[in-house]
């Protein structure tokens, strides 16, 4: 009629076959496999683990914080217009930082007194190392705050006098086996700025 044929049997609800993807097995790793690497893991481990010196690694952790905490008040003293007095317990391995308000040197009532505490494996001492300039005490500043050896920075940022101090490791003392682990951070009295150096190769190398 209108050149359209009616539907047929064959047209009507039929749908073209499904396609059926079949995906390979997915590559795993056996039991054996995976006690063998265990296995392997374990043997690397009690290889590695022996030679890695965690003494060295708290030593150099110690000198970053000392010397960041010396630094941070030379900073403060010029940003706050007043001293800061830094004093070294060498029995108890500690440094105290003051924010010396009236400038006395002293802790008075309402001033900010913070305490640094060095790890059980490291030391205010020199070790083994030899000493740099001449200077052989752990801490070489003369001038003293509250009975302890003392640093003072003041507004200017200049330091009280020309200083070091020796930071090494627990198993150094009172032995010569491990003069490596000594370190020295020291401080220019004029500018106040601070150098640090490390034992290295029989020689006193500048950086930590």
């Amino acid at each position: 009629m209108n050149g359209i044929s009616p539907p047929t049997a064959r047209n009507i609800g039929t749908k073209a076959p499904a396609r059926i993807v079949v995906h390979p097995p997915r590559a795993g790793f056996t039991l054996i496999e995976l006690l063998v690497v265990l296995s392997i893991t374990g043997v690397l481990l009690t290889i590695v683990v022996p030679r890695i010196d965690v003494s060295r690694f708290q030593l150099d952790a110690a000198i970053q914080e000392v010397t960041s905490t010396v630094a941070a008040a030379r900073g403060q003293s010029v940003l706050r217009q007043h001293d800061f007095v830094l004093t070294f317990d060498e029995p108890e391995d500690r440094l105290y930082v003051l924010y010396d308000a009236n400038n006395n040197g002293e802790t008075d009532e309402g001033e900010q007194r913070r305490t640094v505490q060095l790890s059980e494996s490291v030391k205010f001492a020199r070790g083994g190392a030899p000493a740099i300039s001449g200077m052989t005490d752990a801490i070489s500043f003369t001038k003293v705050s509250e009975e302890l050896p003392a640093l003072t920075f003041h507004r200017n940022g200049s330091g009280s006098e020309e200083g070091i101090l020796y930071l090494t490791s627990a198993r150094a003392i009172g032995t010569s086996t491990y003069p490596q682990d000594a370190r020295a951070l020291r401080v220019v009295r004029s500018t106040g700025r601070v150098r640090c150096y490390s034992y290295r190769t029989l020689s006193w190398l500048e950086g930590c």
